[in-house]
């Protein structure tokens, strides 16, 4: 399987974009730290990813990076006759799975998803730590983004 970082690389260079570049930065104590990692295209932050290691934000920031390219900028495409074997293309519409928001591609607006991160992140029960930490800041970010992002949608359309 290939790496995410590769494949935000080889997918920027097929579509001609610059490579992305990475900004993670540490918080938290030092006992239980919280990366945070921006990844830039041609200048513009494209997502943002956090884990509790460096690697582990930049893997999640270059998955989520990948998906929005393909979401404003399309698939690759693929030439026929490859002999290889036919990979099957996630669907375009959101999954059954309601528990999973982070599966499904949304626009990147910084600012908002700053927000919904500071606002999960206050959520978060007193005395969780952890990976379980962790998993449930970026379930709660991605429910607040969501909701922020359907709220300024419906906006628009009144």
């Amino acid at each position: 399987m290939t790496h995410p970082k590769s494949a935000l690389i080889a997918y920027c260079r097929t579509k001609g974009l610059a490579g992305p570049e990475f900004d993670t930065r540490g918080t938290g104590p030092e006992h239980d730290p919280l990366f945070i990692s921006d990844v830039m295209v041609n200048g513009t932050v494209v997502a943002t990813g956090q884990g509790r290691t460096k690697r582990e934000a930049e893997r999640i920031a270059a998955e989520l990076a990948y998906e929005a390219l393909k979401s404003t900028h399309g698939e690759i495409e693929r030439k026929s006759g490859s002999g290889g074997r036919k990979k099957k293309r996630k669907s375009s519409e959101p999954s059954n799975n309601e528990s999973s928001p982070a599966l499904t591609s949304w626009p990147i607006f910084p600012e908002v998803l700053a927000e919904a991160l500071r606002i999960a992140n206050q959520r978060l029960p007193n005395g969780l730590k952890g990976l379980e930490a962790a998993e449930q800041v970026t379930r709660l970010t991605a429910e607040i983004y969501k909701g922020l992002l359907e709220d300024l949608t419906a906006e628009a359309t009144e």
